[in-house]
């Protein structure tokens, strides 16, 4: 890619991307991190282990990188480039429990993992703690902040620390591409802002958006800021491996994908609830809208407002291609939310009525399998049998759908107990799930009267 260079950029210095600005300050807090646990079986080497999350570390300035926020703007600041520190490393060895299998332990240190904070401003950006059952056997944690990774950018890590340990145990250095750093993506960002391309994302933005206020679910009771628990709670519904795999290849044969099918499902809940066939979501991408960055690592998720205007859709499989075709227009489309809303700042308003839930949808794929690295006899992320909380922005409900690596679905929602019912939420999800394996089976059926 062209690289640029602007006169607000010094040697190890440059502008906040889009997604680094934090006027609220909710962005920067130590709440705001992305954790991994992996599994690991085999001969293994303390040092190398260690070598090799520092090579990544090396590999990756936004790992290495620590944001300096002006004082009264978070709007205003600087990204600065550290050279390459050493990750902190702690090995414990782990006794133990009775009745417990390590199975079990290695879920219990994934959960607690989820409780633990790092403040944005620690440098490097990566925690690892070393938990060992035996010398053969062990739970390898990873803790970075948000402000400098993402979802994706967990699986470049996981797949660049497992190539930079074979090559340390081998002697052979590894065949990893050189990364674009995600500095570039700011100067990138703000050239293609400057574009004619983003001025017809602004005009296909406009008008895709003209009227729409963003889908909320009803509230069993009026809640605020005032009125939050402690903490937010999950439900979590599943299809197994073996319904799923109908369900998957129910949406390719109608050329379409899992997240389009999910799409579907939720229209037809959204106009059983609300009674309303045009609606407005607020998604997640990995926001990633060039290759140059597919194997960067940083913050690139990007909320996405999906339009979804069905009331003249006939069958499921209408609202699938519905769902498609809003889907392609988005990622087509793509610039920063905050741009998005500049000429429709009503769109949001909607997520201040008491009476109402906030709600947002991310969709995770499985994670690739690492089959072409040896790594040690067994290298697998540690999957949590119930979602946990984990929101750090509180006062939204969140639907993750997740594939799972054992080829199972999972669809978790995260919500405020002190707004919605935990009767609700079951009512909501298990609909939705029944919906899921009704599209599949049928896409042909009517939509409507169910």
């Amino acid at each position: 890619m062209r690289q640029s260079k602007t006169l607000e950029e010094s040697a190890s210095q440059y502008p906040l991307t889009s997604r680094q600005k934090d006027p609220s300050r909710t962005g920067r807090s130590s709440k705001h991190v992305i954790a991994l646990a992996l599994r690991v079986k085999g001969v293994l080497h303390i040092d190398a282990l260690k070598g090799a999350l520092g090579d990544v570390v090396e590999r990756h300035e936004s790992l290495r990188t620590r944001i300096n926020y002006s004082e009264t703007d978070g709007n205003l600041g600087f990204q600065e480039v550290l050279p390459p520190l050493p990750v902190p490393f702690t090995v414990h060895d782990v006794p133990m429990i009775p009745g417990r299998s390590r199975d079990e332990m290695a879920v219990d240190l994934f959960v607690k993992l989820h409780e633990e904070l790092l403040p944005f401003s620690v440098t490097p950006s990566l925690r690892a703690s070393f938990h060992r059952f035996d010398d053969h056997d062990a739970v390898l944690t990873l803790l970075t902040h948000h402000l400098y990774s993402d979802g994706l950018s967990v699986e470049i890590l996981r797949h660049e620390f497992a190539a930079c340990y074979r090559a340390r145990l081998s002697g052979i250095p590894h065949a990893l591409p050189t990364p674009v750093q995600y500095r570039e993506y700011g100067s990138w960002e703000r050239e293609f802002l400057q574009s004619e391309k983003a001025a017809t994302a602004r005009r296909f933005w406009l008008d895709k958006l003209a009227g729409a206020e963003m889908y909320t679910m009803p509230a069993d009771r009026p809640h605020g800021p005032d009125t939050l628990t402690s903490r937010s709670a999950v439900k979590t519904f599943s299809i197994d491996s073996g319904d799923f795999a109908k369900v998957a290849a129910s949406a390719t044969q109608n050329r379409c994908t899992v997240w389009h099918l999910c799409l579907t499902a939720f229209m037809v809940l959204a106009e059983k609830v609300r009674g309303w066939s045009d609606i407005t979501l607020l998604t997640v991408d990995n926001g990633r809208p060039v290759k140059d960055f597919h194997g960067t690592i940083g913050f690139f998720a990007n909320l996405v407002p999906l339009r979804l205007e069905f009331g003249n859709c006939q069958s499921f499989r209408d609202l699938m291609l519905l769902a498609r075709k809003a889907s392609a227009d988005a990622y087509q489309n793509q610039i920063p939310f905050e741009t998005i809303l500049e000429p429709v700042p009503d769109l949001m308003s909607t997520f201040d009525d008491s009476r109402a839930v906030p709600t947002a949808f991310i969709y995770i794929s499985s994670p690739a399998a690492l089959a072409d690295i040896e790594f040690a006899a067994s290298f697998e992320p540690v999957v949590l049998p119930e979602e946990v909380p984990s929101m750090f922005h509180r006062g939204a409900c969140i639907w993750i759908f997740t594939v799972l690596p054992s080829g199972a679905f999972r669809c978790a929602v995260e919500y405020e107990p002190d707004a919605v019912d935990a009767n609700t939420i079951d009512r909501w999800g298990s609909d939705f799930i029944s919906l899921i394996l009704a599209i599949a089976d049928g896409p042909d059926r009517a939509w409507k009267n169910r």
